[in-house]
């Protein structure tokens, strides 16, 4: 290959790594000159396709899965994905190619230092009064550094100048390029690709904790939405007694105008009828409380006609999930370990230490740089030709950019070499502190690892132990309910044969409502039980065919 080859291919090659990175710069940057990428604000999404007859019915799984699309605190929650990918962008910048134009004329008028008055001839001789230059600077930059560590700088520079003290102009040009290397510090380009990594880690952080926070505010949901199931079934208990008391009252009403009862034995029952209207006034009162912290949950309370859309609660909590899905603690815990993203966000925190105490030892190392250096110049100076007549004459021909060009990419005129920098810092105190907060912050995270362990456990067994108590809660609350069925029965049978009195048959009239209240909260308990079970083991989502969405990153 002869050196004119050599010359345009390494010209070629400036061209392409200069325009081809470039050519993505300038797209970015087009695209984003008024501002960055927008994100817009989700619509409520997915209630009017559950309202059936003008009331909004849902069930666990389409609640939860609505409090996904629609609560406000999960979509903020998301969006901390986004800043941290943002980072990532940031930390790239180190290695964004730069081209650089410039171009700088400075034209100058200085008088003459000398004049001379006539020739020996007796002649006189023209000088201009002035010296009157024109010099012009042209220069293209383009300094990119590589993953791999090496810096790149190629210029190159022309210079023009002109002026009435000579009646050609010159033109010179130079190209230089320089590839430096770091031998010690920084050798592998840690100190650039470091942020990047760090970056990258802090965005598995956000976004495994994110991922954590929206599971816990989708278990919080959850309970909430038992909770109302709760009051709705308690509204039932609580008819039930009114309907029994009133019974009561009206058998005593019947005997009061028969003349079989005073008046003052008919004034218990009444007082009960009172009493318990009251406890079913106050129990919708809290379901209608209840179903307005659920409207907000799924964004069912943002327009006056989803406001007065009545919400209907499909769920019995009498169906208890599957037992089989109960794994023993050690299996629980084994699944909780290895699936909750709190432990994967704890271990990228301690990578995220390890990494900037590398960054920092290699700060403390001294500095050797490599650099090997290439180069080549087109002076193009004005040149004489001679004339082929008898007599003798000179032709000045004037350079032109062309011919610089050539010689340059020609190597007509080459320069090359190397160079080796040695930096010896006796004292870096600030790489030093950087290094004792690596240190001790990877010490500091891997004790939270340990409480994020902890707490993992005692999340499991008490999931665990809750489960288990409500269960067993059930059962005593199913056998109190149907022995205070029977002793009402039974009850009520003896006031009517005269045995008993009313204060006898409402007291156990009242025993039973407490009975059926205690096993409608022990079924509520072992469905709340379960949504933590399964938030400990980090099933929820998945038991429920619920997947969360994260944002696209860059």
């Amino acid at each position: 290959m002869n050196k004119t080859s050599l010359g345009w291919c390494i010209l070629v090659f400036l061209l392409a790594g200069a325009l081809s990175p470039a050519q993505d710069v300038f797209k970015r940057y087009w695209k984003n000159r008024f501002g960055a990428s927008e994100v817009t604000e989700r619509e409520i999404e997915g209630l009017q396709e559950r309202i059936v007859d003008g009331k909004l019915h849902l069930q666990l799984r389409e609640f939860l899965g609505l409090v996904l699309k629609n609560f406000a605190d999960v979509q903020i929650t998301r969006l901390e994905v986004y800043t941290a990918a943002d980072q990532i962008e940031s930390a790239k910048n180190p290695f964004d190619p730069s081209l650089n134009l410039s171009f700088n004329a400075v034209r100058s008028v200085s008088p003459l230092s000398y004049s001379i008055a006539g020739s020996p001839s007796g002649g006189q001789i023209a000088l201009p009064q002035t010296i009157n230059s024109l010099s012009q600077t042209s220069i293209l930059n383009y300094t990119q550094l590589l993953p791999t560590g090496e810096r790149f700088d190629a210029t190159f520079t022309g210079y023009r100048s002109s002026g009435n003290s000579y009646p050609y102009p010159t033109l010179f040009g130079v190209l230089n390029f320089q590839l430096t290397q770091p031998l010690l510090q920084n050798r592998t380009n840690l100190q650039s690709l470091n942020p990047l990594r760090v970056a990258r880690s802090e965005l598995l952080i956000t976004s495994k904790q994110s991922e954590a926070s929206i599971a816990t505010a989708v278990e919080q949901a959850g309970v909430q939405y038992w909770q109302a199931i709760l009051a709705r079934d308690n509204i039932r208990v609580y008819q039930q007694a009114v309907d029994l008391a009133k019974q009561s009252y009206e058998h005593d009403k019947l005997a009061l105008d028969l003349g079989a009862l005073s008046r003052l034995d008919i004034f218990q029952s009444e007082t009960q009828v009172a009493e318990r209207g009251r406890d079913l006034i106050q129990a919708q009162y809290e379901y209608k409380v209840l179903l307005d912290g659920l409207r907000r949950l799924i964004g069912a309370d943002l327009t006056p006609q989803l406001r007065e859309t009545e919400i209907i609660l499909d769920d019995d909590p009498s169906a208890l999930p599957d037992r089989s899905t109960i794994l023993p603690f050690e299996q629980a815990l084994a699944k909780a370990l290895q699936a909750r993203p709190e432990v994967t966000a704890a271990d990228a925190a301690v990578s995220v230490d390890e990494m900037n105490a590398r960054a920092s030892r290699d700060a403390l190392l001294p500095r050797l740089d490599l650099a090997l250096q290439g180069g080549s110049s087109g002076p193009a100076f004005n040149q004489l030709t001679s004339g082929s007549t008898v007599g003798v004459t000179s032709t000045v021909v004037p350079p032109g950019l062309g011919t610089t060009l050539q010689q340059v990419l020609d190597f007509s005129y080459p320069t090359y070499g190397f160079s080796l920098t040695a930096t010896f810092p006796f004292h870096n105190p600030t790489a030093k502190a950087n290094l004792a907060d690596a240190l001790v912050n990877r010490t500091r995270d891997r004790y939270r690892q340990r409480q994020t362990k902890e707490q993992i456990i005692l999340d499991v067994r008490q999931a665990t132990h809750s489960i288990e108590l409500a269960d067993a809660t059930i059962e005593a609350a199913l056998r109190a309910r149907d022995l205070a069925r029977q002793n009402v029965d039974a009850e009520q049978q003896k006031y009517q044969l005269g045995s008993i009195t009313a204060f006898e048959l409402l007291d156990a009239q009242t025993r039973l409502t407490s009975a059926e209240n205690a096993l409608v909260n022990a079924y509520v308990s072992y469905q709340e039980a379960y949504i933590n079970y399964q938030h400990a083991t980090w099933s929820l989502l998945d038991g429920f065919g619920i997947i969360v969405e994260t944002p696209q990153v860059r």
